[in-house]
């Protein structure tokens, strides 16, 4: 994929329908606009724009958008329309504008940068519930990228939603599957830096985000973690007890 280096203004017309309101983001290979479908009174949308120049990122975002469309649940935003523009290497997802603010960005604002536990515990419980769905899909689905800037606090309405599903994947139980370029410090699991994601994945990085919600600091990424462990016990010799690792260590 290759970088977005100029986004569209206001008043920009796409596909010679949606008119463009706002810029809401960008990322390195995407931006998502604020955008009005001009044949439907009223309708306000986000659109995701991608530049995707390789079969492999087309295919990504295709997944993405396929997941979506057939999920149906109040934390998860839903899909409208997907189509491209194959001449300037751009893909496109109609979806619903949640207007508010994510986890990050209200996580700063508060006092020492967290919140108490029973907010946690009311603002995660519609994400919990959606992680759950999503791995009662057969095969599972695997979001692989819970973090707090993943989950939007809507001005309107009182459950959360969980966004970008930008590297979520199918689970296959007869392998692996690989994500170490995508993975968040901090939020990612283990997993992602050795044998392949899973739907332990999610979990890891829920717990995560409940640590860095409750604490107000983000936890040690799991790559230094592992590194930590390995410079511990160089030989790699695993025991069987705590009396065991105690002794090595006299």
């Amino acid at each position: 994929m290759h970088q977005i280096h100029e986004t569209l203004s206001p008043g920009a017309i796409i596909r010679d329908r949606y008119l463009v309101i706002d810029l809401l983001g960008t990322g390195g290979f995407s931006a998502v606009y604020l955008v009005q479908d001009q044949e439907r009174e009223d309708s306000i949308f986000a659109l995701k724009e991608v530049v995707a120049t390789q079969k492999q990122a087309r295919e990504r975002f295709t997944f993405e958008c396929t997941v979506l469309e057939r999920l149906v649940h109040p934390a998860l935003p839903q899909v409208h329309n997907v189509f491209d523009n194959e001449e300037h290497d751009r893909l496109y997802m109609l979806m619903d504008y949640v207007e508010g603010p994510n986890l990050e960005t209200l996580r700063h604002i508060q006092p020492e940068k967290r919140f108490s536990l029973p907010v946690i515990t009311a603002i995660l419980a519609p994400i919990v519930d959606a992680i759950e769905y999503l791995h009662q899909q057969y095969p599972p689905i695997i979001h692989r990228d819970i973090k707090p800037s993943n989950i939007i606090v809507p001005i309107v309405g009182e459950k959360t939603i969980l966004v970008d599903f930008g590297i979520a994947k199918e689970y296959d139980t007869q392998g692996t599957t690989s994500a170490v370029r995508h993975c968040s410090p901090g939020y990612g699991a283990p997993e992602h830096y050795t044998t392949g994601t899973n739907t332990r994945t999610d979990i890891y990085g829920l717990g995560a985000t409940l640590y860095t919600l409750l604490t107000g600091v983000i936890p040690p990424d799991a790559i230094e973690r592992m590194t930590e462990m390995s410079n511990d016990n160089p030989d790699g010799r695993r025991y069987s007890s705590r009396t065991s690792l105690k002794r090595s260590t006299q």
